[in-house]
């Protein structure tokens, strides 16, 4: 007869070998269980990093000097300049796109690069005013977007 929890089943030996009980595994099971969710989740941050890192603008860093303009009335009318700052800065927090017109007059879409940041919380505060930005150029179509890592 046994004693406690041991159930003896012999080997081809002759030798008994202690087999656990049902109540005895749930430990096991549990670090188990434990391990594949932190296996689980290791996987998942790794997966989400690299979704993160390919979500970023592919293209050249480049520096751009230029005029920060509010889109709408560059656009439509072309005014710009230190007497359509007010309006321009109204129009930048009320949503409407920001760009960076160069010398030459091209025009560069703003964006903001870190946690895709929207270029207002960046240039709000410098609208109308000449800047030298450095960031991520990304062209398609003909349009120009500057992911914008720094002002100045």
């Amino acid at each position: 007869m046994t004693s406690g929890k041991v159930k003896p089943v012999e080997k081809s030996g002759g030798q008994p070998v202690r087999l656990p009980l049902d109540g005895e595994i749930s430990g096991d099971k549990e670090s188990c269980m434990q391990r594949r969710r932190i296996i689980g989740i290791a996987l998942a941050i790794g997966f989400l990093s690299g979704v993160i890192a390919f979500a970023q603008p592919k293209g050249p860093t480049v520096t751009v000097k230029g005029e920060v303009v509010d889109m709408w009335c560059y656009m439509e009318s072309g005014e710009h300049g230190p007497s359509h700052k007010t309006c321009a800065t109204a129009c930048a927090k009320g949503g409407n796109p920001i760009g960076i017109v160069d010398s030459k007059g091209d025009i560069y879409i703003a964006a903001g690069l870190q946690d895709h940041q929207p270029a207002r919380d960046l240039l709000v505060n410098k609208m109308s005013e000449q800047v030298t930005t450095t960031g991520t150029l990304v062209s398609k179509g003909g349009l120009k977007m500057l992911f914008i890592q720094s002002v100045r």
